[in-house]
């Protein structure tokens, strides 16, 4: 007879087997077509053994210059990162450190910033940038995602600088350190783990973006995941370079995931409890 401490154990693995299941089906049937022939895609019932083709690959990239929107994605994904991150943590270290009755007020500003929905503010972002000379350019759009990075940056920096006790700033202050040298040399490295943290959820996002990247961009500064819904027109649907590209896609995410993977765990829950 199996124990209760058993039964649960069996119960919380079969229930951690359907969600990864759940999850990792998507990502299967993208891999899976991304090379498998056109014409027997869609068969009824679903071909599970075949002859791996690479042609939606090779089409993926010599009909359009795919490799220049991954590197449009690149730039844009890590440019509003870092941007975010700096200016990010400058605000979230003021708003912990400064003690004044208004400054929880000025943090819900910040937040509420990202509250807008985009589709309300990508037409005045179209004539600011075409007014200025950077439509269909990779700085608008890490102008644009910064906007809305940062402040959830700051305030999930902000909960990682609380954590920091301010003797150690005092301490550095005695060795002749200034705001900054403190700041840089011993807050921050303890907040780490919150970078990591914000960094993931400022690239991920920033990476994966359409609407901005469909409605101010062209074929210069044009995104990979605007380039793989070229293959979606009116006349046909190319669903084997649609999975192809998605799968392309899908990597540099995962490899940056795992990159930050060292802090990620612990900063998920560092700064959530005081």
């Amino acid at each position: 007879m199996n124990k209760p401490g058993t039964r649960q154990t069996i119960l919380v693995y079969l229930l951690l087997a359907i969600v990864l299941m759940v999850f990792l089906t998507p990502i299967y049937i993208i891999a899976s077509s991304s090379v498998k022939p056109t014409p027997i895609m869609f068969q009824k019932p679903p071909a599970m053994i075949f002859s791996p083709t690479w042609d939606h690959y090779i089409a993926l990239f010599s009909d359009r210059p795919f490799a220049k929107f991954i590197g449009n994605s690149l730039i844009v994904a890590l440019g509003s990162t870092a941007f975010s991150l700096t200016f990010g943590s400058l605000a979230a270290y003021a708003i912990s450190r400064i003690k004044h009755r208004r400054m929880g007020d000025v943090a819900f500003w910040i937040l509420s910033m990202r509250m807008f929905p985009p589709i309300a503010v990508v037409v005045p972002y179209y004539i600011i940038f075409k007014t200025v000379g950077l439509l269909d350019t990779p700085l608008a759009l890490i102008i644009i995602y910064s906007t809305v990075n940062i402040p959830l940056t700051t305030w999930l920096m902000k909960g990682f600088f609380d954590e920091v006790p301010t003797a150690l700033e005092e301490a550095a202050a005695v060795d002749g350190h200034g705001l900054l040298s403190a700041f840089w040399h011993v807050t921050l490295p303890l907040a780490a783990p919150g970078l990591a943290v914000s960094a993931v959820f400022c690239f991920i996002f920033s990476w994966n973006e359409f609407i901005f990247a469909l409605m101010l961009t062209g074929s210069n500064a044009q995104t990979a995941t605007v380039a793989v819904m070229s293959f979606w027109s009116s006349d046909a649907v190319q669903w084997g370079r649609i999975m192809a590209g998605s799968l392309i896609i899908v990597i540099p995410g995962v490899i940056f995931v795992l990159t930050c993977q060292r802090w990620l765990v612990r900063g998920l829950t560092l700064g959530s409890v005081k």
